[in-house]
């Protein structure tokens, strides 16, 4: 069963190696239904700054979310995610 980070992570292949980004941010200019940031929080979780964000899965397909725990950090926690549409 794929994980709702899954969802919201995307690996890079730099000088031979695999690096695990974050979906948004710097990648906006790559896709501007990322308009979303996603940092790590105090509360050991993924903090996202929108109430409601696309993700994708390993075949790019888009997949819409709503995330129902506030983060006392700001934002959401992914990890409450819940698929709205796909």
């Amino acid at each position: 069963m794929t994980q709702i980070l899954d969802y919201f992570h995307h690996i890079h292949h730099i000088d031979g190696e695999h690096k695990v980004h974050h979906c948004g941010g710097e990648h906006k200019k790559i896709n501007e239904k990322l308009d979303y940031k996603i940092e790590h929080c105090s509360c050991g979780k993924h903090s996202i700054n929108k109430k409601e964000a696309v993700g994708h899965d390993f075949d790019y397909n888009e997949i819409k979310f709503v995330f129902n725990e506030e983060c006392p950090d700001g934002g959401w926690h992914i990890e409450s995610g819940k698929i709205i549409s796909n």
